[in-house]
Parts: structure tokens; sequence; C-alpha cells
């Protein structure tokens, strides 16, 4: 609404006509006082024209369509329910959301925790590489979960105290803190994003911090005799192959199960890769191949196209399903007489475990082997492609031979065949 004014001359005598003032919206969001005059002497006549000035003016800042009126009003009613002592959170968020949806996100606000996730899930899908999908796919699942029905409830409605609760129940469940904490980085992930496209105010998982991860268990070597067993209690020559891959050249066990026939060199004997986990970074390492590897590939002779899979019985297998290919190692450990774990009593009587095997103790113990193998540590960085820097991303000639012998020390894990 505008107010109107007069002026006095220098003398200090006061001027016939009305002056108006009112304020109108900038192009970049803010406001600017308005001072005009209406060539008016008669009050009622200056008024109507200073309600003209203010609408044209506001018409021409793109203030005075249906939207922006419907807009104001919310504000309004914002404030009125403020001088009252009525605003509250759910007011607050009920016309936040319908502020939001007139100025055009008509899905802001209309979220459940689980719509929201599902979308979220499925924009990583053409985004992110398949194995974080899946990580993130089985944490928001076992999320929502855990929040039972609430997880239908609108997404503003989360709160930071259930957050902490299912981080908790993690722990709870007796897994690591390492694996608590990795879950509510995923979870920050998740409303952040919402946040970040106007669905949610503020971050529900960012004011918790991380916990503590003293009680983390390391992954532990096997031995030569272990690693026996396992290949003679391995299921299929796919699964042989893999174990043995593992054992001597410390691959990760989804880049050993996803290789192809264009990634052995088998007139040279090694292995050219760029790992999974460091394919962002372009990182590729190359390994000689250990004489065992390649008395195996004599045997079971690779695929003749250079796309096609090595091990194709396990190539389309995730590692953290059911039916995975970790559950399927475990199982493999079994049938092999090998525990996952080993426990120790500390001397408050309670039971912790020193380490753990895996999979991934496998590159454990190719370390290891190289290391007694007295193979410098920065060689054995390039193989097992724990480098940040680009510059190692091809080995020279002198390199690939110290790498050589270096694998030729590693000590046969079975008699050679008759």
């Amino acid at each position: 609404m505008p107010t109107l004014y007069r002026k006095k001359s220098p003398s200090g005598k006061v001027l016939p006509n009305w002056y108006c003032t009112f304020r109108v919206t900038t192009s970049n969001g803010g406001t600017r006082q308005v001072h005009r005059s209406t060539g008016f002497t008669r009050k009622k006549d200056a008024l109507d024209e200073a309600l003209n000035f203010e609408k044209a003016s506001r018409a021409e800042a793109g203030a005075d369509d249906e939207t922006s009126r419907a807009i104001l009003s919310k504000v309004k009613e914002a404030g009125e329910l403020a001088v009252k002592g009525r605003l509250n959170p759910a007011h607050g968020r009920r016309l936040i959301g319908e502020i939001m949806a007139l100025g055009g996100d008509a899905t802001a606000g209309n979220f459940s925790i689980r719509g929201w996730i599902d979308d979220w899930i499925k924009e990583k899908e053409t985004s992110t590489k398949s194995s974080t999908v899946q990580f993130y796919r089985s944490t928001t699942k076992q999320f929502l979960t855990f929040l039972g029905e609430k997880a239908d409830s609108p997404l503003d409605s989360i709160t930071t105290a259930q957050v902490r609760d299912y981080r908790d129940s993690i722990r709870a469940a007796g897994r690591a803190a390492k694996t608590a904490n990795h879950k509510l980085k995923c979870l920050r992930s998740v409303f952040g994003d919402a946040v970040k496209n106007a669905a949610l105010l503020h971050n529900p998982a960012a004011p918790i911090k991380s916990l503590d991860e003293i009680d983390s268990v390391p992954r532990l070597p096997f031995t030569t005799a272990q690693v026996g067993k396992l290949l003679a209690a391995a299921p299929s020559s796919d699964w042989k192959g893999v174990i043995l891959v593992g054992a001597l050249t410390g691959l990760r066990l989804t880049d050993i199960t996803r290789l192809t026939a264009g990634n052995l060199d088998l007139e040279r004997n090694v292995l050219n890769l760029t790992p999974a986990k460091t394919s962002r970074k372009g990182t590729t390492v190359e390994i000689p191949l250990h004489q065992e590897i390649i008395e195996f590939f004599d045997i079971h002779a690779l695929p003749p196209f250079a796309k096609s899979h090595v091990f194709p019985s396990l190539a389309k297998a995730t590692p953290g399903s059911r039916s995975g290919l970790s559950k399927q190692f475990a199982d493999i450990m079994a049938t092999a007489g090998l525990d996952r774990g080993m426990v120790r009593t500390t001397e408050n009587g309670a039971a912790r475990s020193t380490g753990s095997y895996s999979f991934h103790s496998l590159r454990h113990t190719f370390t290891s082997w190289l290391a007694k193998a007295d193979v410098p540590e920065e060689v054995r960085m390039k193989m097992t492609g724990h480098t940040e820097s680009k510059t190692h991303q091809k080995y020279t000639h002198q390199e690939l031979s110290t790498l050589r012998a270096g694998v030729g020390k590693i000590p046969r894990i079975s008699r050679p065949s008759a």
C-alpha cells in the first residue's frame, strides 16, 4: 500500500501536490523504495494515482500476476500466524511447500521418505558405478525397514534422531563402527541431495558425528596352506581361477570376476587392468603372471574374443546380494574348514575380534608375499594400485622386470602337475 506525503518548499511552505512512496521488487530478488509525485492536490485522487503507480511498477517487475499475488497471500498468512504466536513447524512446512509449488516446483514438499529415496536411487543408477549403487540400494532399503510405517510419512518429517537411531542400530547388531559410519555417509548424501533440490529445508543426517572406529577389525592374510585349502574347496574351475588370481595378483573380487580375455597377455605373461575402484583416476595396473596362473590358463584356455569374460559363470554376479560373490566365497571358506574371524577375550572379559577373513584377505596375502620376497614398498603399491600419482599408470620395462622377479619369488601353492 503506497504512503502519501507532502513536501515543503525551501521557504518552508507546504506544496499543494501529494507525493507517494512504495517498495517494488528488483531483478535480484530484493526491493527498492520508489518516490513519485502524483500530480494531484486532492488526497483521494492522489491515492488512486499512487495505487496505479504501484501496480504498474509491480507489473514491470513481474510481481503483479496471479501467481505472485497467491505467493504474497501465503507470506501474509505466515506473518499473521507469527504475530498471533501460532506459526509452528507444521504450519511453516505447509506454507513453504505451497509457496514452492506456486513457484513452479510442483514436487517440492510432496515426497514421502520412501518416494524420495526411490527417486534418488533411480538418479544414481544413471550417474554412479553399479557397485556403489548396490551399496546405496541395500543401505536405504535397510533404513526404510528400520523406519517401518514411518517410511511412508512426508519427507520433511524425517528427524535427526531417527537417523541417529538407525546408525546406532547397526552397532547394536554387532557391526563395526566403520560400517555404521559408511551407512551414515550414504544417508547424508540422500538427504543432502534433497536439500539441494529444495525438497528439504535441512539435512537431518548432517549434525550426526561419525563414530570412533577404534573397534574396526583388520583383514588378515591367508597362509599358503590356507590358500591351498580354498583352491581344493572351490566348487568350479571358475572359482578356482578367481581364487588363484586373487592370491597371486592382489586384485579385488569384482575386478577378477569381470576380467576379459583382453586383460590377459599370455605372450608377455602379464595382466593389464584399470581397477573399478580407481577407474575415475584412470590408474592402470600391469602385473606379471605367476607360473601357477600361466599353468591354469594352459589347461583352461582363454575365450577367443577380447571382450569375452574369462570366468563367465561369475561375471554377472554382484558381491553383496544374499547369493552374491561374497556369500559364495564365505561358503567356500566353510567347506575348506576356515573360520571367518578370530576372537580373543579382553581383560574385562569381553570378546573381541582381532581380525577377519574374506576374499579381500587374498589382497593382503599377495602384498604380504611380495614383502617377504623383498619387493620394495613403492613397487608393491604400483602392483596393487595404491597410488595417487598418474605418472605410475604405466611401468617401464625395467620396473616390469623388478615386478616379475618379485612375483617369481612367491612360493607355489600346490605342486606342479605331473
